[in-house]
């Protein structure tokens, strides 16, 4: 008998160990069975509590409550609470809403906070019990749907809690509230949205004192789920130099559950990172369901880039030292040559000074010019974009068709969209996806359904009013971490309404060489395909498909009102870094121009005087 009932408790526990949440001070968290003490013993003895989902007659083996309803819908169920001790407890059961934590975990909120969510849904039929040792107490409940409800997952939870009074070391006494909650995961039927942004993207650089060496790197960052739906991911991270080098990056976690709504913070570490003036950060996240979620469409990977300073401070000074040190040198041995000659000589002795300052000035900017140049100035060879339809209103989904192929080495292809109300840098509208995503219109050029529409991208960037000209840019990169842009397609739409638009570029596209019998000789124009086959096979808006759009990448905004830029250089993604690194090479090639021409006049003039004796 003895044995039966053992085996029967283990099972009971077992049970327990897959729906339940571990009891903390303030927080249930995880699913297992905690000890609570029992009140009134001073901290000595030690009891076990838990809960788990159960029929109207026992125990059943789900891990957690889940259900799909519609809005209205009525679902009635039962939750067994069991107490593993010796002796009866009374415990206080409620329901609360779910949240995540900071470092990514499943929680419910405390018994004092206010549920807005599933936890105000849940009505017990009891909220007190008293449970016999080495027994369960089964409570039935029901969870009402409101009839304004938004489509997508909603979590919450069932909690017991056990309000205990525990003495301290040092004598005094703590109230201590312990908690097991079993989860409820309730998805209402309706369009889903599944979504993950990156936000605040920072990189901090920490140098070294050598002049030659590497220093480390701090990545910080946010992943937000920005949809209806709950969602893992998986991460990487990749920093690199100017010259193409990588340097070694702590892995981040992957995220096993992130609920909408919800946020988290990654933090992450670089070594051997080479100061280069101006390195680049990449993150990207690739979207996945949750175990035991059913499979949700390909997600693209969401990626963020973001340059940042490495300055080589200690080589910088380096070099300083040594071009003081090296005109200090010359100068006195010109005023040491000089001294005892006449004063004609004075003239030699200027020039030979000239010559040390001008050879000090290409010594500075010949290593300023090595430091800064830039690798990938060149701007991308830029290319028509049509936007279909030409005329249309906010509310219309957009198709954005190029003029030409992207050329041979592409690998992804990536596109945003610059304005009035968008972020500076613009905002992504096409995730970094591979180019086979997309299919082709006649002439080989692409065509890339957005899924989502010109209001919902405003409303992700926080503005509701759209107004002057929005430029799109498609950009053809080698690959998903390779950013330079091999060539770019630009198009533009104009709003002269609230919620309407006209004026979409109008690109007529180069029909194959092949025409079947009666096709037309004039230009085909693109067309909507709404969110076509681009759409199921991958097509982002931010995110991907049926993503919210993500948050922008590096790249310049045109200003509201500007004019299409179809036939114009097309800025490369890293504009501003280009611009900065163009800049600072022009100003160091003036310099070093400058120094030559001071130091070859400095030998002439040394040249044109005569020797002593003559």
């Amino acid at each position: 008998m003895i044995t039966t009932s053992a085996r029967r408790i283990a099972a009971a526990l077992a049970a327990c160990l897959l729906a339940v949440l571990p009891a903390a001070a303030g927080t249930a968290s995880a699913a297992s069975p905690v000890p609570a003490t029992r009140p009134g013993d001073g901290g000595q003895g030690r009891t076990t509590f838990g809960v788990q989902p159960s029929a109207a007659k026992k125990p059943d083996a789900r891990p957690h409550f889940s259900y799909g309803a519609t809005p209205g819908a009525v679902v009635k169920d039962h939750i067994a609470v069991h107490n593993y001790g010796k002796k009866p407890l009374t415990l206080r059961v409620y329901a609360g809403d779910a949240f995540t934590t900071a470092d990514g975990g499943f929680d419910l909120f405390a018994a004092n906070h206010k549920s807005t969510d599933v936890g105000s849904w849940v009505k017990l039929g009891k909220n007190v019990l008293s449970v016999p040792g080495r027994s369960h107490v089964i409570v039935p409940f029901t969870l009402t749907v409101p009839q304004k409800v938004t489509p997508g997952d909603h979590t919450g939870g069932i909690v017991a809690s056990l309000s205990a009074v525990r003495t301290d070391k040092k004598g005094s006494k703590v109230a201590v509230d312990q908690r097991v909650g079993a989860r409820i995961y309730l998805r209402v039927a309706g369009e889903l949205g599944p979504a993950l942004t990156v936000e605040g993207l920072h990189t901090s650089y920490h140098g070294t004192a050598n002049p030659f060496g590497t220093g480390s790197a701090t990545v910080t960052y946010t992943v937000r789920n920005t949809g209806n739906v709950r969602l893992a991911a998986r991460q990487a991270v990749r920093v690199r130099d100017q010259f193409g080098g990588g340097a070694k990056v702590a892995a981040p976690r992957d995220i096993p559950e992130l609920l909408p709504g919800a946020a988290v913070n990654i933090t992450t570490s670089a070594t051997g990172v080479v100061p280069a003036m101006r390195d680049t950060t990449t993150v990207t996240v690739d979207p996945r369901p949750v175990r035991g979620d059913i499979k949700h469409r390909v997600l693209p990977r969401v990626t963020r880039v973001e340059d940042f300073w490495a300055v080589p401070w200690a080589m910088l000074v380096v070099l300083l030292v040594a071009a003081g040190a090296l005109t200090l040198l010359l100068v006195r041995r010109r005023r040491r040559r000089g001294a005892g000659t006449s004063a004609p000589e004075s003239r030699p002795a200027a020039a030979r000074s000239k010559q040390a300052v001008g050879l000090a000035a290409i010594l500075l900017t010949a290593s300023a010019v090595v430091a800064g140049t830039p690798a990938d100035a060149e701007a991308a060879e830029s290319g028509g974009l049509a936007v279909s339809p030409a005329k249309g209103s906010d509310a219309q989904p957009i198709t954005l068709s190029s003029a030409a192929p992207c050329p041979a080495t592409t690998a992804n292809v990536i596109a945003r969209v610059t304005g009035a109300g968008f972020p500076r840098g613009g905002q992504i509208v096409v995730g970094n996806a591979p180019l086979a995503t997309y299919p082709k219109v006649p002439g080989g050029g692409l065509s890339i359904p957005l899924t989502y529409t010109m209001r919902d991208y405003a409303s992700t960037a926080g503005f509701t009013t759209l107004r002057g000209t929005y430029t799109f840019t498609v950009s053809c990169l080698k690959g998903a971490f390779d950013l330079k842009s091999l060539r770019d397609f630009t198009g533009s739409l104009r709003f002269t309404a609230k919620d309407a638009y006209r004026d979409g570029t109008r690109v007529a596209v180069k029909a194959p060489d092949a025409k079947a019998p009666g096709q037309s000789e004039q230009p085909v124009p693109p067309t909507v395909s709404g969110g076509g086959t681009g759409a199921e096979t991958g097509s982002a808006a931010g995110a991907g498909a049926g993503a919210a759009p993500s948050a922008p990448a590096n790249g310049s905004a045109a200003p509201a009102g500007a004019p299409a830029a179809t036939g114009a250089a097309a800025q490369d993604s890293n504009t501003s870094l280009v611009a900065w690194s163009v800049a600072g090479f022009a100003a160091a090639l003036l310099a070093l121009l400058m120094g030559a021409a001071h130091w070859v006049r400095g030998r002439r003039a040394r040249a044109a005087e005569p020797e002593p004796g003559d």
